[in-house]
């Protein structure tokens, strides 16, 4: 069964396109509105292309100023401001480099989208807010993207902490192409 773009033939500014071409966004995209949420959708690849490219101020650029925040569920990390998530994407880009995200499903409305899938990587340092091994993680992650004025207000993940923990002594032989449910 082919999976579903609904945003398959959506115009990207060039240098955003490249970025994004470098990256996996192959999961099912399920639009939910209309303009706004085209909009959203373009503000995330503008974002997460950045993110994962290691470029900070393209990143910093998506983001409102209006108090972003950067939440981790199952890890006790949240972080709130323009200079607390800039250093946190920084440190993020110190920790583990490229797409760590491998999403299986995106739900995009105008004012918040859902990623469902994997995060996936081997991150050196202090991951989340958990000191890590350097043993490979693949967890089951959902984030939802909230969005405020055009811009992405911030981020919210949601994992298993205990696994989280377990992975990190244990590490992992889970795939990011393994059935997330």
């Amino acid at each position: 069964m082919a999976g579903r773009n609904d945003f398959a033939d959506i115009d990207l500014d060039p240098q955003v396109a490249e970025r994004v071409a470098q990256f996996d966004y192959s999961g099912d995209i399920i639009s939910t509105g209309g303009p706004g949420a085209e909009h959203a959708w373009r503000m995330l690849l503008a974002h997460t292309s950045a993110e994962w490219s290691g470029d900070v101020d393209a990143t910093m650029a998506t983001m409102t100023r209006n108090d972003p925040f950067q939440i981790m569920y199952g890890t006790g990390l949240n972080i709130r401001g323009w200079e607390a998530v800039r250093d946190f994407y920084a440190g993020r880009l110190q920790t583990f480099e490229g797409q760590a995200f491998e999403v299986r499903r995106w739900v995009v409305s105008d004012s918040v989208i859902v990623g469902n899938g994997y995060f996936a990587g081997t991150p050196k340092g202090i991951f989340f807010g958990v000191e890590t091994t350097g043993k490979r993680l693949c967890l089951p992650m959902t984030v939802w993207i909230h969005f405020e004025d055009g811009l992405i207000k911030g981020e919210a993940a949601y994992l298993d902490g205990h696994e989280l923990r377990h992975q990190i002594v244990h590490g992992t032989d889970r795939e990011p192409t393994d059935e997330i449910w």
